[in-house]
């Protein structure tokens, strides 16, 4: 594990999502040429999951992977995550090779437990072992854990003496749900545990905000691009916001290399006040 306020990074600070996706015949082409535009201006982490349109969307990365060339594999990092009621130890290795032969990228550079169910995370960290020993995937994490599930999940970790460290949690975060900031992320910060912000556009809420609207057009930027520069002010956290939309998955690469003023972060923080309480998870 990394020590203690030492925080594990990801490759790049922006990735693609990839949650309704591959839902119907009738938008597949759409969809896998969103993601192969998505790697051809750059993108170079995908994230996904099993529950996905039930593997669709993995399949619509299989189909722009094979189009982006397997000898560029390695220049790729590829998330996906096993359903709770598949978690057991058995249950976790077949769904890791269902989710990589759905997409035939050899192994999963993370994979994460989607959300906390019925079987012990003792079975699903032993699976994860069994994964990294056979090279199929890299690292593992967790998804939609709160602070009581993480120090669960960490106690297993540690009772099962695994070389291997859990690698973020990724969670619903964005400028109007600010909830994890109470205790979550300082927990994750004191274990070297990164966020992979999913939602980050406020399921697209934010990207018509007249505050963000303004600050954006300030700087002849977009809401959204305002959005993802907020959410990514702190180096251990990574956003995944899906687009299917070319102009606004360049747009949202871009936000990668924006940096917010204090006034304008103290402006957002006036409309969207941090929290001074814990609160529940939203989940996808």
């Amino acid at each position: 594990m990394a020590a203690p306020g030492e925080a594990t990074h990801f490759p790049d600070r922006i990735g693609l999502g990839t949650w309704e996706m591959g839902n119907g015949a009738a938008q597949r082409g759409r969809d896998i040429a969103a993601v192969s535009h998505a790697l051809e201006v750059g993108y170079r982490v995908l994230d996904t999951a099993e529950m996905y349109a039930d593997g669709g969307a993995e399949r619509i990365i299989g189909s722009a992977l094979r189009a982006f060339g397997a000898a560029r594999r390695a220049q790729l990092y590829i998330v996906s995550k096993v359903l709770p009621g598949n978690a057991s130890r058995g249950g976790t290795v077949s769904a890791c090779e269902a989710s990589i032969g759905r997409m035939g990228c050899d192994y999963l550079d993370l994979y994460l437990l989607h959300w906390p169910g019925r079987h012990p995370f003792a079975e699903t960290l032993r699976a994860f072992a069994e994964l990294q020993q056979r090279g199929l995937i890299r690292s593992f994490g967790v998804s939609n854990f709160d602070s009581d599930d993480l120090q669960r999940w960490l106690q297993a970790q540690k009772s099962l003496g695994l070389a291997a460290f859990t690698h973020c949690n990724q969670l619903y975060y964005c400028a109007e749900a600010r909830g994890i900031e109470f205790d979550l992320l300082p927990y994750q910060r004191a274990h070297g545990i990164a966020t992979m912000a999913y939602s980050p556009l406020g399921r697209g809420s934010l990207t018509r905000h007249p505050l963000l609207l303004k600050l954006g057009s300030e700087r002849g930027l977009s809401a959204a691009q305002i959005a993802l520069a907020w959410c990514l002010r702190e180096p251990d956290v990574m956003a995944i916001p899906k687009s299917v939309d070319p102009k606004r998955i360049e747009e949202n690469l871009a936000a990668a290399q924006l940096q917010l003023s204090g006034e304008e972060l103290r402006l957002i923080d006036r409309a969207f006040p941090p929290p001074d309480s814990k609160r529940p998870l939203d989940m996808v």
